[in-house]
């Protein structure tokens, strides 16, 4: 079972040459799970930093997972990647990736997808966003209790991901989640070993 701090990048307030220092920050404080999110370089232009966030996770024993981009997931080794109903499907994925890879899918509010993405392999599953964000404002919500539902139902990791808080994130953790994703609140904090200790501290590494 997939379990703990998933932390996201975002290349909304920190430049690419300060990731590495903030994604080691964010490790040693708890998480152990890196998604490598990023929407604006080629897989040419990102695959030198991706390769050193692969080397970085793997001094520490985190996992690096590399969103949408399959490719150069599988050109760096990462330990897996994500996708969503948009993206390349599941089964061409696992293709490329192999079975001893993490694959997880955004399942955003639907069990259906969920059941889907189970029957064709997927190593998690992500509802959100559960409340509100910054990273995507306009995405539509996804109850708590559809969270609740999934986590009855289904098989793989269940990933709690949007607008995720200290306040809030004991919701995610009551109703089931494995997996608790956090884009704005760690990856974007002023001191992100801070961020990623004080869920730490709340006990999401300790269940």
């Amino acid at each position: 079972m997939l379990q703990g701090l998933y932390v996201l990048t975002s290349d909304t307030h920190y430049p690419h040459h300060t990731w590495i220092e903030r994604i080691e920050c964010i490790i040693q404080g708890g998480a152990e799970f890196i998604q490598l999110r990023e929407k604006t370089l080629s897989d040419q232009a990102l695959q030198p930093l991706a390769q050193d966030i692969q080397h970085l996770c793997h001094d520490y024993g985190a996992t690096l997972i590399i969103n949408d981009r399959v490719s150069l997931a599988r050109r760096i080794r990462a330990d897996g990647v994500h996708i969503g109903q948009t993206d390349c499907s599941l089964r061409h994925a696992r293709e490329l990736m192999g079975n001893k890879k993490i694959i997880g899918v955004s399942c955003y509010r639907s069990i259906y997808q969920a059941l889907l993405a189970q029957k064709q392999g997927a190593d998690y599953v992500a509802f959100g966003r559960l409340f509100s964000s910054h990273t995507k404002p306009s995405a539509q919500q996804c109850p708590i209790n559809v969270l609740q539902n999934a986590c009855k139902q289904l098989k793989p990791s269940i990933c709690a991901i949007g607008g995720i808080t200290l306040n809030n994130v004991n919701l995610a953790l009551r109703a089931g989640a494995h997996l608790i994703a956090s884009t704005h609140t760690v990856f974007n904090a002023q001191d992100p070993y801070q961020a990623a200790n004080n869920f730490h501290q709340v006990g999401i590494m300790h269940r």
